[in-house]
This record gives C-alpha cells, structure tokens and sequence, in this order.
C-alpha cells in the first residue's frame, strides 16, 4: 500500500525529480485531472438523481391518483406453477379473468394470478380510470431506486471515461517516449561508435 502511494505521489508531482523529462511533468498534470475529475462530477451526479427522483416521483404521485385496486374473477385455471420453482416463492401466471370498470361495465382480460389458482378465484389487480387492467403505481421506493441509478450512471460514465482517456494518453506519452528513446540512443551510439574507432586507431 505504502509502495503503491509512493508510485502515485511520483506520478502527479515528478518535478521534484531532477530526471524528470516534460513528458513526465504533462503525465502528472493530466493525472491529476483524471483524480479530480470524479469529485467534480459528483454535485452533479447528485443534482440528477434528485432531479431524476422529483421527475418519478411525480410519475409515482399521478399514478396512484389514477390508479385503484380491484377484484377480478378468474375465467380459466391460471394452471401449476413450473416445477422448478414450485418449492419457492409462488409464480404468477396469465389468465383471462373478468372484473368491473369504474363505470359499473364489466371487463374482461388478462391478469397475473398465483399458479395453481382454480376457476372463478378472486384475485385484486389495478386499473385505470378507464377500467383498463394496468401494472401496479410506481412507489417512492422505486422512485429513490431509479435516481440512484441516473446518479452512479453519471459517475461511473465520468471515472471511467477519465480512466479511459488517461489510458489512452498514457499508451500514446509511452510510444511516443520510445521514438525519442530510440533517436537519442542511435544519436549516442554513433558518437560512441565513432569514438571507438578513434581509440583504436
């Protein structure tokens, strides 16, 4: 741990280096950029997801507004559940299954009734104002669980673009530090060469 610190501290401040090369120093400024990047996105990442839970929560308010419970009568057997889940939690099924609108008329459709449950069974679904069978209103738990997620999206899509990008740099920095390796090597070499044959000579 100590080591990996030490490297790191390296990495952003290598002026303190006499052997510090310019590439180097711009590896270390952009590094600290990549560091600061994800504590500078984090208000905003904060912002969206309570922007995110007001926007569901509201969602979550006009459905339940709108929408009511009722009891629907089975039509058909909703049938056994698999057996692969029959020592669980009990599956729900799609059955045809009659039940009555707002306005006194009778409805008939598809609903989601425990498996195994038999004809004529009285099962309570949700509805709109207009009788029409439909999920159940969202709850302010799922609206604290989808502005969880619009804030980490955000994050994570902001650390791992910066990681990315870093990475992308420093593949680049790296090649481009062995081309200028590799030039002042045969600079040397032929200097050194050349001294050599003189010394021989």
């Amino acid at each position: 741990m100590g080591e990996c610190l030490l490297r790191l501290r390296r990495l952003l401040l290598p002026g303190a280096n006499p052997l510090a090369r310019p590439s180097d120093r711009l590896e270390g400024r952009v590094l600290t950029l990549v560091l600061l990047l994800p504590l500078v996105a984090t208000p905003f990442a904060v912002a969206s997801g309570a922007q995110t839970y007001g926007e569901w929560l509201g969602v979550a308010s006009s459905q339940a507004r709108e929408r009511q419970q009722v009891t629907a009568v089975l039509l058909e057997d909703a049938g056994p559940p698999p057996a692969a889940v029959r020592a669980g939690s009990r599956p729900r099924a799609g059955v045809r299954a009659t039940w009555q609108a707002p306005d006194g008329s009778a409805r008939t459709g598809m609903v989601a009734a425990p498996a195994g449950s038999p004809e004529r069974s009285r099962v309570r679904i949700w509805t709109d104002r207009s009788g029409r069978a439909v999920p159940a209103p969202m709850t302010s738990a799922a609206a604290v669980r989808e502005a969880t997620a619009a804030a980490a999206t955000l994050w994570l899509t902001v650390l791992f673009g910066a990681v990315g990008g870093f990475w992308v740099f420093r593949r680049c920095l790296d090649r481009l530090r062995r081309c200028n390796w590799q030039r002042e090597w045969e600079h040397f070499e032929r200097h050194w060469s050349g001294y050599r044959d003189s010394g021989e000579g």
